[in-house]
């Protein structure tokens, strides 16, 4: 039975991909920072194992008789960094295969911090000598509810300085099911997927969930200062507020506007719309 290690299990991505794989034909280690925090995520296939990325000390332990490996790194300055150490204690393991998430316009000249870390990122993993796949899913709509964007809402209002630019939109669910079958099914050797969905303006979201909930929700383009002053409001960190407002630059660019046949391929149905998201998750829209 292969063995495959999911890390940051307990993420948006993670935990969906190991909930994909329960039923599989596969051993999954489910890596997490705090085990206590866990514990139910074990089951007759799935082992929870430590894994903090930053205590190099746990990699070998976590990765050992892996297969295989869904990389997912937390949104850290040094994610690059670790990237590479962990990568090269992969390859001193004999890891065969590396499934790396990354993100819709990754670039190593990008002028955002996120989306050049992602490039960089993917450097690392192309040069390392493992076999590779690569993850490049846009938005996830996730962000609306519990997510960075959810904390830019209130009082019915969604503000955000990205303009009337497209952006693309993709369910967390349908990138995990992606992922399992990436890491379940033969092929995909050192290939690149765009995991797409549909792409909208903001006005187009808060208008479907406007109508979907009954409740008048509306769009406001903010400046990056303004941005910068309702996030330190909820005491998110300098350097990730930095972070976050050279995506958004990033997508008033229209570098988030993308549609491919990958994510259909992958897992055998088109991608969810955003008006079925906000249908499933009415609820909490609502409130």
């Amino acid at each position: 039975m292969n063995t495959i290690l999911v890390t940051c299990a307990t993420s948006t991505i993670g935990n969906r991909v190991v909930n994909n794989l329960r039923n599989a034909h596969v051993h999954v280690k489910a890596g997490v920072r705090n085990r206590a925090g866990a514990r139910n995520m074990s089951g007759d296939n799935i082992d929870v194992v430590e894994l903090d990325f930053e205590k190099p000390a746990t990699y070998l332990a976590a990765l050992e008789g892996v297969e295989k490996v869904l990389l997912i790194l937390p949104v850290i300055p040094n994610q690059v960094e670790i990237t590479d150490a962990f990568t090269k204690a992969a390859k001193e393991k004999g890891v065969k295969k590396i499934v790396l998430l990354s993100g819709l316009g990754a670039d190593i000249k990008s002028t955002s911090d996120i989306l050049r870390w992602h490039g960089e990122k993917e450097k690392v993993v192309r040069k390392s000598g493992i076999s590779y796949t690569i993850l490049r899913p846009g938005n996830f709509m996730q962000n609306y509810i519990k997510g960075c964007y959810s904390k830019m809402c209130g009082n019915g209002k969604l503000t955000l300085p990205q303009g009337d630019a497209k952006i693309n939109q993709v369910d967390a669910n349908d990138i995990a099911q992606a992922a399992a079958n990436v890491l379940t099914n033969f092929g995909h050797k050192d290939r690149i997927y765009n995991l797409t969905g549909y792409s909208y303006t903001n006005m187009e979201i808060v208008d479907l969930i406007s109508n979907i909930t009954g409740k008048k929700i509306e769009y406001e383009d903010i400046s990056e200062e303004t941005a910068r002053t309702k996030m330190k409001q909820c005491n998110i960190g300098d350097w990730m507020i930095e972070a976050m407002l050279g995506l958004q630059r990033a997508c008033k660019e229209g570098l988030m506007e993308a549609y491919s046949m990958d994510l259909k391929n992958l897992t055998g149905k088109g991608p969810t719309t955003f008006a079925e998201f906000a249908i499933r998750h009415k609820t909490i829209f609502s409130s």
